[in-house]
């Protein structure tokens, strides 16, 4: 793995190299809009129908590129004659449509295939299980009876995921092969060994099969597997591990193919073992990418996006640090009352979003999609920013009351 990109030519630094280039970006939300209007060239923006609106004087086209046979004939009609240099996209549902477009196309972007590998969890477990076994945890399809008996009998309980799953929704413990419920014995759940350790995720940019990674950050999640925090750079994980797991990561993009483009994996560290949870061509979500300019100075979104025009990584002075978001969570019911935001006595509160008001429903926290809000915070320090961690998760944000029983 190598160094974080600086400003100016570096040789070690992935890029293509171009002016008056077109790129065309896949589903973009405005703050992924407003990273890529820095960038060289011109830009063209797909979005969904009723997306919400980017910047005024931002070129940008409607179609609904989940319907990929419909978008592969759009990419054909209306962005074919726009001769563009790279299709992208930085969003989920974008990234298989974005690398057939490119491909389809003649131009620059991710491999479909590696693509694929990304989005269905258990084609990269069967990777690794032939590419680098000693990343992979023990797993079963869960249609396979046979493998999902073998599993439980060695691991006693495992973890049972939507094989193509986003947003920690419908991921599970099992305690035993008994407790599997008949919905989950189908192809579209793979069952996992329960990896030990401390979870982290890992952003990072290839170029030419080169992996630099940009940044770690520590995860904080909930009992159901919801992700409730992440902390940058990690608290728990000391220098010689950090390059343990730089390491894995690398073996990991090789194993898949990824060449060029940005990375997010998760990883779960016990020791000197690195495990991989998941992997996915893009940058992460939840703020992470503010956690990346905030600490490192590394302008992420934009850089995710540019390598395809070669681009420069962009890097300022870093703001802070450390940091962290965290995100803020209540007892199921409905919404009592909510706190301003707080002073904290170690850290500041760098950004700050309550999405509920008063009356409003709080639901169990079963995915990323139950969470009431988010704050951004920065430290002097891994300590400090921990400490702010525990301070903000300790305090009551938000109140629910319960709902009266009818």
């Amino acid at each position: 793995m190598n160094a974080v990109c600086a400003d100016g030519p570096d040789e070690d630094c992935p890029r293509n190299g171009s002016d008056g280039s077109v790129l065309v970006i896949i589903g973009a939300n405005p703050t992924v809009a407003r990273a890529a209007a820095s960038l060289p060239g011109e830009l063209v923006h797909v979005q969904l129908p009723g997306a919400p609106a980017l910047d005024s004087g931002t070129r940008v086209l409607t179609a609904d590129f989940r319907d990929l046979p419909a978008f592969l004939a759009f990419t054909d009609e209306a962005l074919r004659p726009l001769r563009p240099t790279a299709v992208v996209s930085l969003t989920e549902f974008g990234l298989e449509p974005a690398a057939l477009a490119a491909r389809r196309l003649g131009v620059t972007g991710v491999d479909p295939a590696v693509v694929h590998a990304t989005r269905d969890k258990l084609a990269m477990r069967r990777i690794l299980e032939r590419e680098a076994p000693h990343l992979n945890p023990a797993f079963a399809a869960g249609d396979d009876a046979e493998a999902v008996d073998r599993l439980f009998a060695a691991c006693g309980r495992a973890i049972a995921k939507p094989v193509d799953g986003v947003g920690s929704a419908s991921i599970a413990l099992v305690d035993g092969v008994d407790a599997v419920p008949a919905d989950r014995r189908t192809a579209a759940t793979l069952f996992e060994q329960f990896a030990e350790g401390r979870e982290f995720s890992v952003e990072a940019l290839s170029g030419g099969g080169r992996h630099t990674v940009i940044g770690i950050a520590e995860k904080g999640t909930a009992d159901g597997f919801v992700e409730v925090s992440h902390m940058m750079p990690p608290p728990s994980l000391d220098p010689r591990r950090q390059e343990l797991v730089a390491r894995a990561v690398g073996e990991l993009l090789d194993a898949i193919g990824l060449t060029d483009g940005p990375s997010h994996t998760e990883v779960m560290v016990d020791g000197d073992k690195t495990v991989v949870i998941e992997t996915h061509t893009r940058l992460g979500g939840d703020g992470i990418a503010d956690l990346v300019q905030l600490t490192t100075g590394v302008e992420w979104r934009r850089a995710a996006l540019g390598w395809a025009i070669g681009a420069e990584v962009r890097r300022t002075t870093a703001a802070a640090a450390a940091a962290a978001t965290v995100f803020l969570t209540a007892r199921p019911g409905r919404v009592a009352a909510v706190a301003p935001q707080p002073a904290l006595a170690q850290g500041r509160v760098h950004a700050w979003e309550v999405s509920v008001r008063p009356g409003d429903e709080v639901r169990p926290l079963r995915s990323s999609a139950d969470r009431l809000g988010m704050a951004v915070l920065t430290a002097a320090g891994t300590e400090a920013c921990v400490a702010a961690v525990a301070e903000l998760t300790a305090r009551p944000v938000v109140t629910t009351a319960p709902e009266p029983h009818l």
